[in-house]
């Protein structure tokens, strides 16, 4: 599987990271016409919105809510210490970057675009010998410099794979994982996603630390539903498709968690890392 490199800077003055998503503005803006955009806006933004590939760290503004904040922050304040962004500051909110000495020096290597023409991006501080624009293979990649793999390295991500991603990177991955699990490190200290009791919004928001994709699903159902026994109904509306690993089955998400008829129990029975969700839902 092959990845293209493109050089370029890092920006968040004015926008609204986290610990897995950043602006990305190319050196060779040509670079971006490799990629099959649908929206010609997506196309013509200099400073691209990058997904990161392989993660997904606490939200820290979804829907105007949030993940517990010392985690959500906490991987984002990392990630721009990884890729050498100082002097930020927010808005009294917290949703927006209003200063930083951004504009850092660095490349991704992408293999396409997601369903919002985001780039899916393993991401790298500072220089590299490769060429821009090259495609090269992940062994050619310094895995070592991934902001990526380091997030979830320090425990500050939740791994989070999708059908687009290769057999070496998934491995990669799903080894770190299983590592900093059994060591605790980070958020695996914390992580409820195989278990907790449902209280109300704040539980999510404010207690909990759990899977962001099954955070997000209980964030919408939320602002969409009346009572708490409306929750395994909802989560089959939603049909998220995923390939269970091991053993390997598909199924939905919803089929994959156990929730009490009260709907305030909830448990996700397969570790993450044993997943791998379709990009189209």
């Amino acid at each position: 599987m092959k990845y293209r490199v493109i050089k370029g800077k890092f920006h968040v003055k004015g926008f609204s990271p986290d610990g897995d998503s950043i602006r990305f503005e190319a050196a060779n803006d040509a670079n971006w016409d490799a990629l099959q955009w649908s929206q010609p806006a997506a196309r013509s933004n200099p400073k691209k919105q990058l997904r990161f590939e392989a993660i997904d760290a606490l939200e820290t503004h979804y829907e105007e809510s949030h993940q517990p904040r010392s985690f959500g922050f906490g991987a984002l304040e990392v990630l721009l210490g990884l890729l050498g962004i100082t002097g930020v500051r927010y808005n009294l909110s917290l949703t927006r970057i209003t200063a930083a000495q951004d504009g850092t020096e660095g490349f991704i290597a992408t293999q396409g675009l997601d369903m919002y023409d985001r780039p899916i991006s393993l991401v790298f501080a500072g220089t590299t010998t490769v060429k821009d624009g090259r495609q090269v293979t992940l062994k050619q990649l310094p895995m070592d410099r991934c902001a990526n793999l380091r997030m979830v390295q320090l425990g500050l991500a939740y791994p989070t794979f999708y059908s687009s991603m290769g057999p070496d990177l998934l491995k990669l991955f799903t080894d770190v994982t299983i590592a900093c699990r059994q060591g605790l490190v980070g958020l695996w200290a914390l992580d409820k996603t195989g278990g907790f009791t449902l209280h109300n919004t704040s539980t999510i928001t404010d207690d909990v630390v759990i899977l962001p994709k099954l955070f997000r699903r209980l964030t919408k159902f939320f602002l969409e539903c009346s009572t708490f026994e409306e929750l395994p109904a909802y989560l089959r509306e939603t049909r998220d498709r995923v390939l269970v690993r091991k053993p390997r089955v598909k199924a939905t998400l919803d089929q994959l968690l156990i929730i009490s008829p009260d709907g305030r129990q909830i448990a996700l029975t397969q570790p993450p890392e044993n997943l791998i969700f379709d990009p189209k839902g």
